[in-house]
């Protein structure tokens, strides 16, 4: 087994994959990157979440593979009124430690978030909508939120949902949280090692089943070609992210089998409205900028690059309620038209507008599927328009702690996934009375967005929520504070002797995979 890191590493690496005895089974997978931080409201980035909810459980949670809202530590709930949920606890559930599962934990999992900032908590703004938590008995706890919240069920189960132990954070405190997790999951913590690796095994005594595998390694590979040498040596089970040109030598191996999907993440363009700290002016607070960006990018020759997907022009798509009421439709379109794009340019007289001539295109690597191949063709087909671009790629750590996290100049090439059951995301990431989860990084605000996300996150009747999103989603193509590309289709390789459906946000949950030898 080859594995490309330092010596000392691969030895210390090496004993702890295969400590197990040989009888165990394990599965090794490959990752672009580790855990940030184990604290489920905290550990906000896609990688830490996907890794994290095998350790963790929610209240409620799809179904991996039909999206049906489901109890999780919540064995059943009931809408009281329109403000007051009433949730029955799941009893005998144990943390990893040993500790009993109550009530006491759910309030104070959720308490800690909402009593916090956004400075502690990166989902403190998903979780406004929560006003109190009581508890009624150990197994019995009352959420009453500040409006009535139709997409309640949905929201419980969204980022940093994974209820911790209350007294093992008083014990340990928030910073042992983030260094090593402890949840009531389908596996266990082991080791952990932020750039190379987490070691997890089956939690003998998971409420819903051991699962198969006894023990479930993340490698963190970021470069795509290491995975998929890792993946073809056998020292890697399962990678995520195949790109087109891999596949015949996977598909060629008899050991390994690929598994295609779409998933619910669009690719897009976070665009700057205004500029940044000490900078004068960007071109692309200019709409008819904006505009021709649009048209300038082919989203099918993008689509083919990436292996599969649907071109959008929104991220409200299948199967997120709504999405088919949307007229015109703004789902598989593509409205590349260069020609337009150049015309636009000439009309507003580009390069000599305020912000110009430089459009900067800030992009990353190894996390998602052709991440830099995608930056670099948008690249060259705004060039091709008559765009002068400076394009700027960064290793993902460098891109989350800088571009990601305020300093996007013009154009930030990312793919944000959807909470498959309830559009309560998509619509939040226009408004912007929460906080500064989009300005940061395109600084834009708009009240008719807010007006009509304040309605819809109200709207207890489904036909009247939909009118509403409507009108939303074509006032967010209208203003462009993003400019969706495609949904992302993805491909994993794996064993042909192992049975798993990936869900469609891509999280890596492997508590339902099974052997089929």
């Amino acid at each position: 087994m080859k594995i490309l890191l330092r010596p000392l590493l691969v030895a210390a690496l090496a004993l702890l994959i295969c400590a197990p005895a040989l009888a165990q089974r394990q599965i090794v997978v490959a990752q672009g990157e580790g855990v940030e931080n184990w604290d489920p409201p905290v550990g906000w980035d896609s990688a830490s979440e996907w890794i994290e909810m095998n350790v963790y459980d929610c209240l409620t949670f799809p179904d991996r593979e039909t999206g049906e809202m489901v109890g999780w530590l919540a064995e059943s709930w009931e809408n009281l009124d329109d403000t007051t949920w009433r949730l029955s606890l799941r009893q005998g559930v144990t943390f990893h430690n040993g500790t009993p599962f109550t009530a006491e934990d759910v309030k104070f999992s959720i308490d800690r978030i909402i009593n916090g900032s956004r400075e502690q908590f990166i989902v403190f703004n998903q979780w406004a909508f929560v006003d109190t938590v009581t508890i009624i008995d150990d197994y019995t706890i009352e959420i009453t939120t500040d409006y009535p919240d139709p997409a309640f069920l949905s929201e419980i189960s969204g980022t940093g949902c994974g209820v911790v132990s209350k007294a093992y954070v008083e014990e340990v405190g928030d910073n042992g949280l983030a260094n090593f997790g402890m949840g009531t999951g389908p596996f266990k913590l082991v080791d952990y090692d932020r750039d190379q690796h987490v070691i997890l095994e089956a939690n003998e005594d998971y409420w819903g089943g051991k699962p198969e595998i006894d023990r479930l390694v993340f490698r963190v590979i970021p470069e795509p070609s290491t995975r998929i040498a890792e993946l073809l040596t056998g020292g890697v089970d399962i990678a995520p992210g195949i790109l087109p040109q891999d596949l015949p030598r996977i598909e060629a191996d008899p050991r390994l089998q690929v598994v295609q999907y779409l998933t619910d993440r669009v690719y897009g363009l976070t665009i700057a409205h205004a500029p940044p700290p000490g900078v004068d002016a960007v071109a692309t607070s200019i709409p008819e900028i904006r505009e021709a960006i649009d048209y300038a990018i082919d989203r099918d020759e993008l689509i083919a690059l990436a292996g599969g997907g649907v071109p959008t022009l929104t991220r409200l798509t299948p199967p997120l309620p709504c999405w088919d009421t949307v007229d015109p439709p703004l789902y598989n379109v593509n409205p590349y038209d260069p020609e337009r794009a150049r015309q636009i340019l000439e009309e507003i007289g580009y390069p000599d507008v305020p912000g110009g001539p430089v459009i900067t295109l800030h992009g990353t690597f190894g996390q998602y599927i052709a991440q830099r191949e995608i930056a670099e063709t948008i690249a060259t087909m705004l060039e091709d328009v008559g765009f002068e671009v400076d394009l700027d790629i960064r290793e993902f750590s460098t891109f989350r702690e800088t571009v990601y996290r305020g300093s996007n100049e013009e154009l930030m090439l990312q793919s944000l996934g959807n909470i498959i059951t309830d559009p309560w995301i998509y619509i939040l990431n226009y408004d912007s009375r929460f906080g500064n989860r989009i300005p940061v990084r395109g600084r834009f605000s708009n009240p008719e967005l807010d007006t009509l996300a304040a309605a819809a996150n109200v709207a207890m009747d489904p036909a009247e929520r939909c009118r509403i999103l409507n009108e939303y989603a074509h006032k967010v193509v209208n203003f462009r504070p993003t400019i969706e590309l495609f949904r992302m289709a993805d491909s994993i390789a794996m064993p042909v002797n192992v049975s798993w459906t990936p869900p469609p946000d891509g999280n890596l949950q492997f508590v339902n995979l099974t052997f089929n030898d």
